[in-house]
């Protein structure tokens, strides 16, 4: 049975997961397309993170998720998350998360809570300039024509396709311009709306989040050679570690480099503070990036 249509701002209800038949399943209610009418890659994300805390020890925290794009999820059918115990030790439990559609396996996954220690502690600085702020920050809509239209050839990035998340380039010209645009990019992005205070479930709404513009660093640089022609794009694998436990509701600061592109394959990664400058979170992303045809 089809799904019924989510209203592309409720995040939490995106993520709310309901049983599905039998031991460690559970089923998504709403399903998040891209332009190319498949799953967004957060939708997977995050709902398989969800599934995994539902089965996970509630006084350990999630710290990791390691996870592998099989195959495209269709948005209006329902998805079978399967969740089975790894490891459950003095500090750490790991949960196993195998999602499914129609007998087809779409993704695998591996999510690590753990219990807090005291211990030494070290964390790189943000790299948002002082006074910088993203509500002074033009949205992505606003910005020049032309500078959307030549990104909108590299698999579909577009204006406002994706309500539920707010989203600023700081230098948008010099960051998106083929003539200047390096394997450094970096913005601000949040959850639109507040979200309950509810530490799972802003884990598993920056699990969703984390996909958004993160393999962009693989492609940026590549704008000048890429001219006129288009570039099928599509996530493969995908890693994060919460060092702290995010507040996805609001602001944080995105920098992502992109280390080597080859083969068809690039790699970004990224390291996310809050307005504070805490370093709350890092993620990895490796992308399938060819010209499409």
């Amino acid at each position: 049975m089809a799904l019924a249509k989510w209203n592309e701002l409720d995040v939490p209800a995106l993520l709310a997961l309901e049983p599905g038949g039998g031991p460690g399943v559970w089923r998504n209610r709403f399903g998040d397309s891209n332009l190319n009418g498949r799953s967004y890659g957060g939708q997977l994300l995050g709902q398989a993170m969800a599934a995994a805390l539902m089965e996970a020890p509630a006084d350990r925290a999630p710290t990791m998720m390691q996870f592998l794009f099989m195959q495209g999820a269709m948005p209006q059918e329902p998805i079978d998350f399967t969740v089975t115990p790894l490891q459950d030790g003095k500090r750490f439990s790991s949960r196993h998360v195998r999602g499914a559609q129609q007998g087809r396996l779409l993704l695998d996954a591996q999510v690590t809570c753990a219990v807090p220690l005291e211990a030494p502690e070290h964390a790189d600085p943000t790299t948002a300039p002082a006074g910088e702020h993203p509500h002074d920050l033009p949205e992505f809509a606003q910005l020049d024509a032309g500078l959307r239209e030549g990104i909108e050839r590299l698999g579909g990035y577009s204006a406002d396709h994706k309500p539920s998340v707010e989203f600023r380039i700081p230098h948008a010209k010099r960051q998106l311009s083929a003539a200047t645009a390096t394997e450094r990019f970096r913005f601000w992005m949040r959850v639109r709306g507040p979200l309950p205070q509810d530490s799972r479930l802003h884990a598993a709404a920056f699990a969703y989040i984390s996909d958004w513009w993160l393999n962009f660093s693989s492609l940026s640089m590549h704008l000048r050679d890429i001219g006129e022609r288009r570039l099928y794009i599509s996530s493969l694998n995908h890693a994060m570690w919460l060092h702290l436990a995010p507040r996805v509701d609001e602001w944080l600061h995105v920098e992502t480099v992109s280390p080597r592109a080859v083969a068809g394959r690039g790699l970004a990664m990224a390291c996310f503070h809050d307005l504070h400058g805490r370093f709350v979170a890092s993620a990895t992303q490796e992308c399938l990036m060819a010209y499409a045809g």
